[in-house]
């Protein structure tokens, strides 16, 4: 489908010839760029990032090249090879005119080396040669269409394009061995002649394309006598100009077809420095629009006016910025040196932050961001930046342009005598227009990055080399599943969608504060009243998600209208405040909130030793005591807290292989009172009312007032719990209740399969008469334990990993117990029975060692399940994720803890990450504790108390469901509602004979769930009959094998 839309702008500016200074008007045509079928095997790679670090960097060789003369001219070619190098009366207008010689490519370098000038905020000064010195080009032995013959076949396409390549190079080492080529780290040939990407009619199949070649090992140009091999170049032709047009709009002529080369260096060069293709190589829609110069940022129009009144279009005068993704792959690390470029860690949270456009030039000793980088999770991030058509408010840009005009240098201001350049290359951007023909527009733009597209998928070659998509120069090469994009404002996927008019990008792609007010003409008139986009989070249209769904924890809010300096301000999730703390140690350990000597909360942070304590003070975290020292610098488990001694304050309990301390902050100087065990400490400490229990490999020992005297001999203990008076404790294939006080074992049973991988946990009713103990064993299969009997009420029959357990209420069921088995996420009641709509399927896979935790939230009860490296999801009792309640991390924690204020109403959440950052997170104005399960042992001893309590049921009649039905399995599940006690059931084939008879046991749950083994039925129809308590009921079921 060709897309072709004329729109001539109703104001339109005639050119200011005078000291080659030009005002142009933009011009609105979106067109389907041409796609050549092979250039995207030239293998169009980014450059090595060790490249960049080169001394050479800035330095670029250009070489010349023509062919033969065309004698015949060759009709599948635009011009006859060479260089038109004399002025052409028939061109109209003065950009991109005759003659192309040395000159003119030297004065178009220039162009670029203003344009990169402002992209890396001046660090990256080109410089470039350009070869010949002594004529007009280097002459290769064959003819331009010998090079791209018209139906060549892929293989032959990129055999010759390699051919032309390594002989441009070694021809020109040839003709002038003076180019000292290793002193240049990129590479450009200019070459005779226009591409083939502006062969609009299509009649000059032979024009070579641009493009950035990478050849593999052996097809290197060897030049200065085989002491440098170039393997890489830039390929761009002498003009873009060709198939010019005369159409006729409104009475006047309008002339098309011409172009200036800035756009086509700037794009083939990017390729040189290290930026990739943002449009989509295999079929060249864009991806992310005219909002970066590596997608149709090169493409816009610019519309003059000729003496004689007609109109001319001219492509590619002013090529907008790179995203911000492509500027940072590059000058990323500068940005950051200056501070125009940060980590939302570096920035204060809720407080209004200033974000400075890329499109003007900073200058001063304060630098502002630019860029901010903001995490969705470990392989996703979003980069926010500030873009603006006409950031000094004049309305529009003028070009400076040099050899009267043929070729444009850079913008300027329009009032500036000195012609001074300026950054305003997002001119061409997307904007409104006023009346007066000035425009306005721009905002925050936010890009979405999706790592594990570029750098974990890639391509797999016929010899067996696999390239990722990064290294492929394939990041977007599907609409539905972008490596980069833009995350457009309005909610409406416009660019790259095929049936939209605006696939290159819309005025509504931008984040601001205000909607636009527009005249009947559709002109600009003023920011209105009525908001527009100011915000960007979880819940808001578009939402601030990452690929699969999941909430990231931060989001934009109270963004200001554009303007060359924008403010904004950054949040945290459902929190009203958040603080980062950096460490120099990656190593960081978060313990529970204790009290001190100093203060009743505080929290301990440690590192290798170094123990210091932030105190919360107004709801503020600071470190006032300082820094305390330990010699033991790491753990064998997670720090608990006690009050051994009984004196009101806790200590800290650690752990290494046999030896334990209780670390004391009592005073105002660290005591440390240390415990020696015979053999190595075997499970994470239990703290039980005073008493710290502490199981060793061989022995389970009651320390109280750090003596270690009282114990009892019990091996292999693996898992610690306790509840009311009893302490539990779990081996590979045993399960022992022992009496808190006396160390007496009360029961002990032998278990069928192996145990020890997940914590157990315990229901407990408030009036203590009915007492749950669960286990999850290693094949994920769950058993309860009623202090009598040992039930299965969960068998795993996936080989996915499984979560921990965690109990709660939930609605108005309680408690359930939930866990997850890979990326199944199961809620069940007491007994076994699921949750109706569970499981649920989630995007990620559970993590295997966090625990879940619980929480009662904005009216909702809330499950949090841990998924691997994206912190918790929240899921409601209407079995639906909540991203906008869920609790996310960007950086794999270690461990993570709640804790609730009473005296304040805040809850706090915090947690350190790898890299050595502490987040602490809170939440204000709780009337009451939101905490139902705390996570890890419920932050005790994995015991959790609350009422039994049981959705009531429409009827009171005995019933029962069969599922599946038809059964197809080697089992069924029957769900039975009213069953009072012990029922018995019956299956009857169809002839009425017994197949199958047991005697189920009732449960408090109702309705309650029974599995049956159907291993042994054919196909066939079958009769299940149910007696309960002198009821009776018969049910109709299908076995399907």
């Amino acid at each position: 489908m060709k897309k072709y839309t004329l729109l001539i702008l109703t104001c339109v500016l005639v050119s200011m010839l005078f000291s080659q200074k030009m005002q142009l008007q933009k011009y609105s045509e979106l067109s389907k760029p041409k796609l050549h079928p092979y250039t995207s095997l030239l293998k169009q790679a980014a450059a090595p990032s060790d490249a960049r670090k080169s001394a050479n960097f800035q330095r670029l060789l250009v070489i010349l090249i023509d062919f033969p003369l065309e004698s015949p001219n060759d009709p599948n070619t635009t011009g006859n090879g060479k260089f038109q190098l004399t002025e052409d009366p028939s061109y109209l207008y003065s950009v991109g005119a005759p003659p192309h010689n040395r000159q003119y490519f030297e004065a178009n370098l220039e162009a670029m080396k203003y344009y990169y000038r402002a992209v890396s905020a001046e660090s990256y000064q080109l410089q470039y040669d350009v070869f010949p010195k002594d004529k007009a080009a280097y002459t290769l032995p064959h003819s331009l269409g010998y090079y791209n013959p018209v139906g060549a076949s892929s293989d032959l396409f990129v055999a010759r394009m390699e051919e032309y390549f390594k002989a441009s190079f070694e021809l020109a080492d040839s003709d002038d061995p003076e180019i000292d080529f290793g002193t240049y780290s990129h590479y450009m040939i200019i070459h005779a002649g226009s591409d083939w990407q502006h062969d609009v009619n299509g009649d000059t199949p032979s024009d070579l394309p641009s493009f950035y070649i990478r050849v593999g090992d052996g097809k290197e140009a060897s030049v200065d006598g085989g002491s440098v091999l170039i393997s890489h170049a830039c390929n761009v032709p002498a003009t873009i100009s060709q198939d010019f047009r005369i159409q006729t709009s409104n009475g006047q002529n309008v002339h098309s077809g011409y172009g200036a080369l800035n756009s086509v260096i700037a794009h083939e060069f990017g390729h040189s420095l290290g930026f990739v293709d943002l449009y989509n190589v295999a079929d060249y829609r864009p991806m992310v629009g005219s909002f970066d110069i590596m997608d149709s940022g090169g493409s816009g129009m610019m519309v003059d006016l000729l003496p004689n009144n007609d109109l001319v279009l001219i492509e590619g005068t002013l090529p907008t910025m790179p995203g911000a993704f492509s500027r940072q792959l590059v000058f990323g690390d500068y940005y950051k040196s200056i501070g125009s470029m940060k980590d939302i860690t570096q920035l204060p949270l809720f407080t209004t932050q200033s974000l400075y456009t890329v499109t003007s030039r900073q200058s001063g000793l304060t630098i502002l961001p630019q860029i901010i980088k903001i995490p969705l999770s470990e392989k996703e991030y979003i980069l926010v930046e500030n873009r603006n058509v006409d950031p000094d408010g004049d309305g529009a840009t003028a070009l400076f342009s040099a050899l009267d005009s043929r070729v444009v240098l850079y913008p300027t201001p329009l009032n500036d005598s000195q012609n001074t350049p300026s950054y305003e290359y997002d001119f061409m951007l997307p904007s409104f227009m006023k009346s007066n023909g000035s425009f306005v527009g721009g905002g925050v733009m936010v890009w979405h990055i999706n790592e594990a597209i570029l750098y974990d998928e890639g391509v797999l070659y016929s010899d067996g080399t696999w390239v990722n998509n990064f290294d492929n120069n394939t990041v977007n090469t599907r609409y539905n599943r972008r490596g980069v994009r833009v995350i457009e404002a309005d909610g409406l996927t416009d660019i790259g969608n095929d049936y939209s008019m605006y696939w290159a990008g819309t005025p509504y792609e931008y984040f601001h504060a205000r909607k636009p007010i527009l005249d009947a003409n559709g002109y600009f008139v003023a920011w209105s009243v009525t908001p527009w986009k100011p915000e960007l989070n979880a819940t808001t249209k578009p939402s601030l998600l990452d690929s699969f769904g999941l909430a990231g924890l931060y989001g934009l809010s109270n963004i200001s209208n554009p303007a060359r300096t924008m403010s904004l301000k950054f949040t945290s999730g459902f929190f009203d405040k958040s603080k980062i703390i950096n460490y120099t140690s990656p190593s960081v350990i978060a313990t529970d909130v204790i009290n001190s000597g100093f203060s009743d909360f505080d929290l301990p942070v440690i590192s290798f030793g170094i123990i210091n304590l932030l105190s919360n003070v107004d709801g503020d975290w600071q470190d006032i005591m300082g820094t305390y020292y330990d010699s033991m610098v790491s753990y064998s488990y997670p720090p608990q807290k006690a009050d051994n001694n009984t004196d009101g304050y806790y200590e800290l309990v650690v752990v290494s292989d046999k030896y334990l301390r209780f670390l004391d902050f009592a005073d105002v100087q660290l005591t440390s009172n240390q415990v020696i065990f015979p053999c190595t400490i075997s499970a994470t400490p239990l703290v039980h009312s005073s008493s710290v229990f502490v199981a060793t490999e061989e022995c389970l020992y009651k320390l109280n007032n750090f003596d270690i005297s009282n114990f009892i001999e019990l091996e292999g203990i693996k898992r610690l719990a306790a509840w009311d008076n009893k302490i539990v404790a779990l081996g590979v294939d045993f399960l022992s209740v022992i009496d808190a006080s006396s160390l007496q074992v009360l029961r002990q049973i032998s278990l069928t399969e192996s145990f020890g991988v997940k914590e157990p946990i315990i229901y407990q009713s408030p009036d203590k008469t009915l007492n749950n103990l669960f286990l999850m064993s290693d094949m994920g299969n769950v058993f309860r334990y009623d202090m009598s009997t040992l039930e299965r009420i969960f068998v795993n029959r996936s080989n996915a990993k499984t979560g921990q357990m965690a109990l709660s209420s939930f609605g108005n069921v309680s408690p359930v117990l939930f866990f997850g088995v890979g990326n199944n996420l199961h809620v069940v009641k007491a007994d076994g029975t699921p949750i109706n709509g569970f499981p649920m399927l989630a995007s990620h896979s559970i993590s295997e060692n966090v625990s879940p935790m619980a929480l009662h939230l904005q009216g909702k009860d809330l499950l949090y399940f841990p998924l691997e490296s994206r912190g918790y999801l929240a899921v409601d009792t209407s079995v639906k994720a909540v991203p906008e309640l869920s609790l996310n991390w960007n950086n794999s924690p270690k461990d993570d803890h709640l804790y609730y204020d009473n005296s304040t109403g805040i809850l706090y959440w915090y947690y350190p990450d790898n890299s050595g950052k502490l987040y602490l997170h809170s939440i204000s104005g709780l009337a009451e504790n939101p905490i139902l399960y705390a996570g890890y042992r419920n932050a005790g001893g994995g015991s959790y108390t609350a009422p039994f309590t049981e959705a009531p049921l429409a009827s009171s009649e005995l019933s029962a469901v069969i599922f599946p039905n038809p059964v197809s399995k080697s089992y069924f599940k029957i769900r039975l509602s009213n069953a009072e006690g012990s029922s018995r059931l019956r299956v009857f084939d169809i002839t009425g004979a017994l197949i199958a008879d047991r005697e189920v046991q009732g449960s408090a749950n109702n309705p309650h769930d029974v599995e049956m083994d159907s291993s042994r039925f054919s196909s066939g129809v079958y009769i299940l009959s149910i007696e309960n308590r002198g009821k009776h009921k018969q049910i109709k079921f299908a076995v399907e094998k």
